[in-house]
């Protein structure tokens, strides 16, 4: 099976609010996407810049261009949204011209939370995006800003660079920011040292929480998706985009930027999507204290996921059906993992007492497959702040 990479690239290296020549950044980018796919690798970008690209139209350039609407529509979102639609077939334009430099093709695939979140759609996403890279067509991801419903709807592309990752099984990550990788403390101070690998992603973001490490760029939102998707199997790298051939020259083993080891085996298709988009807000099933306590230590290689059962349920909220996302939560709320359920909510608040009222000759009885909620193979969990 070939390799695959996923490079996310972001605004402030394609020009950022001061501008900047953005066609010959996506060219450098296209040349060494073009390098990788000659030896075989298969390439997704996923990239920012839209908002920025729009701000070149002519008739966007006044910064209090007219954005007003007769309803309460957050005038500022809409800014943003208009410059969008502008700047997502300029900026698609620029790629298509670098790519078609090199013979290739590529796809623009537009997207928000929900295409992620929904099992379906994901499903119908992973697909596409298969059959683009078995064709030899690169696929160009960025947000559907024209169309989300909030500001935010990934809260930023680095999630987006996160999900893609996963969806596709990529064999690395490679994040292209403004700058060098993560530093010791913030680049703009005297002194300040270059890491070049971090091991423990959740230890150097406790320290970098307390204040102990400050960086730019939102250095905290990528540190934050190394964390997740070095735990999925997926090593990630910083480094700078400034950088002639970064992609090539970290594949073949070069000390640039930063680098995160992954921290496990690439797990399961189904779990890495529960773990990374699934949605299951408002579906919740509470389970016992003993069962949290054994959800919080996680997954590893001596010790699975276990099954969510009837006997450990405490309480169920919200209504939902069969194979919908739910959530796994304490007696206080807090998220341990995500599943697809088994069973109704309907159901299952039917089931429990059931069960429950049974004697123990009685329940020995009853199907295994008949008191599970949730089985572990469709069990993930969430990792704990």
């Amino acid at each position: 099976m070939k390799k695959r990479i996923a490079v996310k690239i972001g605004s402030a290296v394609l020009g950022g609010s001061e501008g900047g020549d953005t066609q010959s950044v996506i060219a450098g980018l296209v040349e060494d996407v073009s390098t990788l796919m000659k030896r075989g690798f298969e390439v997704v970008i996923i990239s920012s810049g839209a908002v920025n690209t729009g701000r070149s139209a002519k008739a966007l350039t006044d910064p209090n261009f007219d954005v007003s609407t007769p309803t309460k529509y957050d005038k500022r979102l809409l800014r943003e949204q208009i410059l969008a639609a502008v700047g997502q077939p300029k900026l698609m334009a620029l790629y298509i011209v670098e790519f078609q430099k090199h013979g290739i093709d590529c796809a623009q695939v537009l997207t928000t939370r929900t295409d992620f979140a929904d099992r379906t759609r994901y499903l119908s996403l992973r697909y596409v995006t298969e059959g683009l890279l078995r064709h030899h067509i690169v696929p160009v991801f960025n947000e559907n800003d024209v169309l989300s419903p909030e500001e935010l709807d990934f809260s930023d592309n680095d999630q987006l660079a996160l999900m893609t990752a996963a969806m596709i099984l990529a064999d690395r990550l490679v994040i292209l920011t403004d700058v060098a990788g993560v530093y010791d403390k913030s680049p703009l101070e005297a002194g300040a040292v270059l890491i070049s690998e971090i091991t423990d992603v959740s230890a150097f973001l406790t320290n970098f929480e307390a204040g102990k490490h400050k960086g730019k760029g939102g250095i905290k939102s990528k540190l934050t998706t190394a964390e997740v998707v070095t735990s999925l199997g997926i090593p990630m790298n910083i480094a700078s985009g400034a950088e002639k051939l970064a992609l090539t020259r970290i594949i073949d083993g070069e000390k640039l930027g930063t680098s995160f080891p992954a921290t496990s085996e690439k797990g399961d298709p189904v779990k890495s999507w529960l773990v990374t988009s699934a949605a299951g807000e408002g579906r919740q099933i509470v389970v016992s204290t003993y069962l949290a306590d054994i959800l919080r230590q996680g997954e590893s290689p001596e010790r699975k996921s276990p099954s969510i059962l009837l006997a450990g349920i405490e309480e169920i909220r919200g209504e939902f059906e069969k194979r919908d996302v739910v959530e796994i939560v304490d007696d206080v709320g807090v998220v341990l993992g995500r599943g697809l359920s088994r069973d109704s909510s309907s159901s299952l608040r039917k089931k429990i007492p059931w069960y429950l009222a049974l004697s123990d000759v009685e329940r020995a009885k009853v199907r295994s497959a008949d008191i599970i909620a949730v089985h572990a193979n469709d069990l993930a969990f969430v990792r704990q702040p």
